[in-house]
């Protein structure tokens, strides 16, 4: 059998009505029992603020704890340098893309794109200045694609596109877009004459085809733009 116990404060707000009529007549003042009920509403009224504080106090705890969920979950999904999304985050959500594609029988491609000669930039400009020039490539990137297009950090100096229902022809011109958009960047302000090119290899998916074997097609065709002079793009086969 279960037993309802009832706390001082919860009949207390039960007859909170009542004290206060008892005492707003003043015909009880000198009353010893209205003293004690004086003291006992009193207390009522503590014990009652605190708990509006303490409630008050829970709320913005549970909201800076929700913060801190998302921070993190964001922290997770986020490269750090770049502010782009990481290799875990795309890859989740290529996986999703592939879902949806082979659903609703729609197709999507995928892009690498590395920075011609980076390590030459490194050694003559130093790291920082490398890192620099990496946070200020990933703004380029940012501002090619659509909103529902993602571009994350692959790794080093190399990023990856994926690009949501869109063919092979529609990856060539944002293709020829980020090409562009990189070579006639000037990077570093403050030390101004850093120019750099970028390769791209990519590449659109095929029916039955996983995203492992997508990504490896691009980076093949990366390779293919490479070994062909750099500053310019190939297409898997």
């Amino acid at each position: 059998m279960t037993i309802h116990t009832r706390t001082p404060i919860t009949v207390l707000d039960e007859k909170s009505a009542h004290f206060e009529q008892l005492l707003s007549d003043r015909s009880h003042e000198g009353n010893p029992l209205m003293m004690e009920y004086r003291l006992l509403y009193d207390e009522y009224c503590t014990l009652k603020h605190r708990e509006v504080l303490i409630e008050k106090e829970k709320k913005s705890l549970k909201t800076l704890l929700g913060e801190m969920d998302r921070s993190l979950v964001l922290a997770t999904r986020i490269d750090p340098m770049t502010g782009l999304a990481n290799r875990r985050d795309i890859m989740e959500k290529m996986e999703r893309e592939l879902s949806r594609s082979e659903r609703h029988q729609r197709t999507f491609a995928v892009m690498l794109v590395d920075l011609d000669n980076f390590k030459q930039l490194n050694e003559k400009y130093g790291f920082n200045d490398g890192d620099d020039v990496l946070v200020e490539v990933a703004r380029v990137l940012r501002g090619c694609v659509r909103n529902e297009d993602v571009c994350a950090r692959w790794g080093g100096e190399e990023f990856l596109f994926l690009l949501t229902e869109t063919n092979i022809d529609g990856a060539l011109t944002l293709a020829s877009k980020i090409l562009e958009s990189i070579s006639m960047t000037e990077f570093k302000a403050n030390r101004p004459g850093i120019r750099i090119t970028a390769s791209i290899g990519l590449c659109e998916h095929q029916v039955g085809e996983t995203i492992h074997d997508c990504v490896s097609r691009a980076d093949k065709a990366l390779r293919q733009a490479k070994e062909e002079g750099k500053n310019r793009f190939a297409v898997a086969v």
